[in-house]
């Protein structure tokens, strides 16, 4: 059976490191993923939730405006028409106030989804620069003298050529 030569190790090494940092990157990139879907996912159940409050304030200012006119129409008097309009005014200024709320929280969370992907593939980028450093670190004749005893060729990572031999 045949040995295993210093550059053949460097390149194994090279190539596990290069896997290491292929699957690291995945996996940083699927958090990032994982974490813009749950965002997502946040502002789909807050505008689910806006739209209900919508819902709501509306049903309300209609039995409001129901009871209103049923007490007239008992009272035997007409519907007090500033009373009315008040009321409709202030329901319109709550229901903006809900849906820029909600609008808010929305856009905030799209932007979460947005950053969490960014952070991921950010992540992603690092595992794959530490592993292409991690690689050059082990390239054949990128480290410092590793030459076998006795003689032949020295490996240096700076200077020029030649230097110190």
């Amino acid at each position: 059976m045949g040995s295993i030569t210093i550059p053949t190790m460097a390149i194994i090494a090279a190539a596990g490191a290069a896997v290491s940092a292929g699957v690291s990157a995945y996996e940083s990139h699927e958090q990032g993923v994982a974490a813009a879907n749950a965002d997502k996912q946040k502002a789909r159940v807050a505008q689910d939730q806006a739209a209900q409050q919508q819902i709501t304030q509306r049903q309300n200012m209609l039995r409001a405006l129901a009871t209103q006119n049923a007490e007239a129409g008992v009272g035997g008097g007409g519907l007090n028409k500033a009373s009315t309009m008040r009321q409709i005014a202030q329901n319109q200024n709550d229901l903006l106030v809900t849906s820029a709320n909600a609008s808010a929280q929305v856009s905030l969370l799209d932007n979460a989804a947005g950053a969490a992907i960014s952070a991921g593939n950010i992540g992603a980028v690092g595992d794959i620069a530490g592993g292409v450093s991690s690689i050059a670190k082990n390239w054949p004749g990128s480290s410092t003298p590793t030459a076998p005893s006795g003689g032949g060729t020295t490996y240096y990572s700076s200077g020029s050529p030649g230097a110190g031999t």
